[in-house]
């Protein structure tokens, strides 16, 4: 029950449109961790969070419009995975669509918030300052509270065992379906990215990052890190030079 309202409060917390809330809390990779930790398995996860993270890498939400809820698909997704012990790839299997249905939560949240608004403008007609505050200050949070924190309770508290019973039933054949799924989804979010940020101008450097992870067998990520940011260093101020010449 404890550990249910952890991943509740976590749940209202990735979702409070703070800045805060979006650097430490909002990517799957992240919530993965905090969720892990409440669990007791940070590093299981952070792994869990990471594989659905790179499923979303092409995610991107444009005027409000959400293709997924990237929130749901973190939080229900790792929560379930670590209490069910599922794979990794059955993981990543099930939050996507885990995503698509909280989509609806972000769609409904957006269309109660402008309720508020219009009451606002009544208590404004009135000259009442007092209330036009309360409602700014309570009016979605009380939504988010019901729309997420109730929604991801439920899934910590009753999510796992009904999840891990339904896959229980199943015959292997879908099991593997779900298996093979996860794996290729997390190259459908790379291609995604890559469709909106690759340049014939930058492809050397995806190819150069390439060869040296595929022949070197590399795996230390801070490494990766290091070089990408050192190379980009290098592109952005040569540039100058060049475009002047």
């Amino acid at each position: 029950m404890f550990q249910a309202l952890l991943v509740a409060i976590l749940g209202y917390v990735q979702t409070s449109m703070n800045p805060i809330a979006w650097w430490i809390f909002r990517e799957p990779i992240m919530t993965g961790f905090w969720v892990g930790l409440i669990y007791g398995k940070p590093v299981e996860g952070a792994i869990i969070g990471a594989a659905i993270n790179v499923a979303f890498l092409g995610w991107i939400s444009a005027g409000g419009a959400n293709p997924s809820d990237i929130y749901t698909a973190g939080l229900f997704g790792t929560t379930i995975a670590l209490q069910a012990g599922l794979p990794v790839q059955q993981a990543v299997a099930i939050a996507v669509p885990l995503g698509v249905i909280g989509n609806y939560a972000w769609i409904l949240w957006m269309s109660l918030n402008s309720f508020w608004p219009t009451l606002q403008d009544k208590f404004a007609e009135k000259g009442d300052v007092g209330k036009i505050i309360l409602i700014q200050a309570l009016g979605g949070q009380l939504l988010l509270f019901i729309l997420r924190s109730l929604p991801a309770f439920l899934a910590a508290y009753y999510g796992p065992n009904l999840i891990q019973a339904i896959i229980q039933s199943l015959p292997a054949w879908v099991i593997s379906g779900f298996n093979t799924v996860g794996k290729v989804l997390p190259a459908l979010g790379l291609a995604m990215l890559m469709k909106y940020m690759i340049r014939k101008e930058l492809i050397v450097f995806f190819a150069l990052g390439f060869i040296i992870s595929a022949y070197t067998g590399m795996t230390d990520l801070m490494f990766a890190a290091l070089l990408g940011a050192a190379i980009g260093w290098i592109y952005l101020s040569l540039k100058p030079n060049v475009q002047e010449q």
